[in-house]
């Protein structure tokens, strides 16, 4: 262990990037799953911690907070033998200037789940117009007792600082039932009804007698799994996905730096060797310095991660996505991850130093002389200057490409994918035809955008307008398909044109259906037979085929069956604009913007980039390309200290000759950019690969969409370069300040 610690000290920065990469890497993912845990914990927590028995939300929502019901419902189940009490919930994520997710929960103030609450300052809600606080809300807000606190257009005075422990709930805030009915325009309608029975004994029954009663709603226990377990399993996922990259990019400079070690030490490995070391022995010795960098690392990450979280906790934009506090798992996740890493990296280095020919080992000479391959000579013939530097070690530049370039492929991929998804639902949204979007200002999510049909009336009477088309989107389940998206049109208008139907006939009136063809494969269903979903059975008239995996993988229904599946009476989710002049598309939108403040309004092909949806997607993707740009960065600057190290005696050579410092920095930066230009060649194509392997994922592939524009490809060669540049500097910076007869001496 102590040659194993002496031989990493020698090279105390080569060492010290080495871990510090990754660090990073670790880091990202404690911080990503911490977040994931935290979204999967919140969404859990909605079901399971009011202290309720039996919680009834609507039959096939995919999650909870999508689901609708009647308040009339609470008084029929009240009246079920063996309910003791019942009290109605709403649950809606608000958008605020300063947190686009905030969560808002409606109560009764007189149900039983307002215990759930836990008080630490002033009192619960009483009436309307008040607002209880989660404890980080407050903080982040700066909000006390007596406080105004405003939720789009309505204030609400403070009342009481709560705190619930779970992330989600403390990061919100609590209003009156009838307020948060009137200020998410849910009049009547509850997300849920959470029941409270007077003999525990009896919940079966209950239950059964609930279910049979209404086959439109759904009921489970607190804790059973429900119909949004597979989403939360997607948040508790996410982390490892979004990480898995920065890791594979530490894992790669992590093999690089040893087998460097390797090489440099050839000489003195076939000495030992000589004095009659085994192979198992220097495997040990070269997997030991491995493990210990990463192990080393791990720990760095571990306290670099839970500083990120720190951070986060800070900002009121995300707090409310993180858990009360880090699951110990993830630590030992992070730990195994770098030890793997480690193991990983270091096993063809060991491997190739336990297979050196001792004598041959010894005539090694350290520095810059090695054995060129056949490929290798044939390429410094072909590129002189700077790619003659870098295939001295073509090994090095191999592997320093392919680590960067799957970071630069993965920038590629993100960035890919968000122009792909933003395509396909710009043409979701004007359906090919619609010159103007119009969605609820404010929204956070564009499942839960609500406008008043009769904005759409107003809307077709002002000039310029052609025809105006209501859009109600959704997303339901059934047992064998967990997410199934549903389309509300109105027959009677331009909207239905766009469904291109291939087999039988576009849907008349209600209680009708068409599928897509995505769907139609995956239900094995066709025209002729029946489909239920929402307590409803429909009759399949048709099949369409519209080009768009969103669209042919969901179905399509009359709007005023939408509305009642959604309960979301005489709303729509979008309007659909068809001008009698295209051209004036973005004036005709500012105009109409202005008359309608209630609605966000845009041209179709500038729509998507105003929704919250993807600027959270965009956000999201920027934050990872920095991950990025810090790990890739320390790794290129691990590779250019070596390669300045091993070249020191030819750069007092070159200064000995009359070459001048900024000669010397211009030529070290030059095989730097050098080096992240092909990473960057080398990620471009990774990242077209990466997406063709996505599409072709049996379940989600249709949905991942990906787009590579000109643009996006120079911008991706573009960040290599920056990358290069920023690991180059340093060590060029460096290889100036060297002194002639010093680096003359150097061995």
């Amino acid at each position: 262990m102590q040659l194993a610690f002496n031989n990493l000290w020698r090279r105390k920065t080569r060492t010290l990037l080495t871990m510090l990469g990754i660090a990073v890497g670790v880091a990202a993912v404690i911080a990503l799953s911490t977040f994931g845990e935290g979204m999967a914990s919140g969404f859990e927590s909605l079901s399971s911690a009011s202290g309720a028995d039996l919680q009834v939300a609507q039959k096939d929502a995919a999650m909870i907070i999508l689901s609708v019901i009647d308040e009339e419902a609470g008084n029929e189940l009240r009246q079920i033998p063996g309910v003791a009490e019942v009290a109605g919930t709403i649950v809606y994520l608000a958008q605020l200037p300063e947190s686009p997710y905030f969560v808002v929960m409606g109560e009764d103030p007189r149900g039983f789940t307002m215990q759930h609450y836990r008080i630490l300052e002033g009192r619960p809600i009483a009436g309307r117009r008040e607002i209880m606080l989660g404890k980080m809300t407050a903080t982040h807000f700066n909000k006390g007792i007596g406080d105004t606190f405003r939720i789009n257009d309505f204030g609400y005075r403070v009342v009481g600082i709560y705190e619930t422990g779970v992330g989600f709930e403390d990061g919100g805030a609590v209003i009156h039932l009838a307020d948060a009915q009137r200020l998410f325009d849910m009049r009547r309608r509850v997300s849920y009804f959470s029941l409270k029975v007077r003999d525990l004994s009896t919940i079966d029954e209950v239950r059964r007698t609930i279910e049979a009663r209404f086959d439109d709603l759904a009921v489970t226990r607190s804790g059973e799994p429900s119909r949004q377990d597979e989403i939360i399993g997607l948040y508790r996922s996410l982390g490892w996905f979004l990480g898995i990259f920065a890791i594979l990019v530490g894992g790669l400079g992590m093999m690089n730096t040893m087998l460097m070690s390797v090489f440099e030490r050839t000489r003195e490995i076939g000495v030992l060797r000589a004095l009659g070391w085994h192979r198992r022995r220097v495997l040990g010795m070269i997997l030991s310095e491995a493990l210990m960098v990463a192990g080393l690392g791990g720990l760095l990450g571990v306290g670099l991660g839970v500083g990120l979280i720190a951070l986060s906790r800070m900002s009121s934009a995300v707090a409310n996505m993180l858990p009360a506090t880090i699951p110990p798992s993830l630590f030992v996740q992070g730990m195994v991850t770098a030890l793997l890493l480690g193991a990983v990296g270091g096993a063809y280095p060991a491997w190739r130093a336990a297979h050196l020919a001792p004598v041959e080992a010894m005539r090694h000479e350290s520095g810059v002389g090695v054995h060129w391959g056949r490929w290798s000579r044939l390429l410094a013939q072909m590129f002189h200057g700077m790619f003659r530097n870098m295939w001295r070690r073509p090994t090095r530049t191999l592997m320093t490409a392919a680590g960067l370039g799957i970071g630069v492929g993965f920038i590629v991929l993100l960035m890919a994918l968000t122009v792909g998804v933003q395509d396909e639902f710009t043409r979701l949204l004007s359906g090919g035809q619609m010159d103007i979007i119009a969605q609820q200002a404010r929204t956070s999510d564009a499942s839960l955008s609500v406008v008043d049909e009769r904005l759409a009336v107003q809307i077709a009477g002002r000039p310029g307008i052609r025809s105006v088309s209501g859009l109600l989107f959704g997303v339901t389940s059934l047992p064998d398909l967990p997410f199934l998206m549903v389309y509300g049109i109105d027959p009677r208008e331009a909207y239905i044109d766009h469904y291109r139907v291939v087999e039988g006939r576009a849907i008349e009136r209600q209680h009708e259906v068409m599928l897509g063809r995505l769907a139609a494969n995956g239900l094995n269903k066709g025209v002729g037979d029946k489909i239920q979903f929402g307590g409803t059975t429909y009759r399949i008239v048709g099949i369409y085929e519209n080009g768009s995996a969103y669209e042919d993988a969901g179905v399509a229904i009359t709007l005023r069956d939408a509305q009642r599946l959604f309960r979301k009476p005489r709303q729509v989710s979008f309007l659909g604009i068809q001008l009698t002049d295209p051209e004036r598309a973005p004036q005709i939108a500012a105009e109409l913007e202005a008359a309608f403040p209630e609605l966000m309004i845009s041209a179709s092909a500038d729509h998507t980039n105003r929704m919250q949806d993807f600027a959270t997607m965009r956000a999201m993707f920027g934050a990872l390309a920095v991950l990025t740009l810090v790990v890739g960065g320390i790794v290129m600057m691990n590779v250019m200290m070596m390669s300045v190290f091993e070249r020191t005696q030819e750069i007092g050579v070159l200064r000995a000759l009359g070459w001048r410092r900024g000669r010397v920095l211009r030529m070290v930066l030059v095989e730097s950019l050098a080096l992240s230009l092909l990473a960057g060649i080398v990620g471009l194509a990774i990242g077209i690969a990466l997406g063709g392997l996505l599409q072709m994922a049996p379940l989600y592939g249709p949905f991942l969409k990906v787009i590579y524009t000109p643009d996006l490809l120079l911008q991706a060669l573009i960040f290599a370069l920056f990358l290069g540049a920023l690991g180059g500097f340093y060590p060029a910076w460096r290889a100036t300040r060297l002194q002639p007869i010093e680096a003359l001496r150097y061995e």
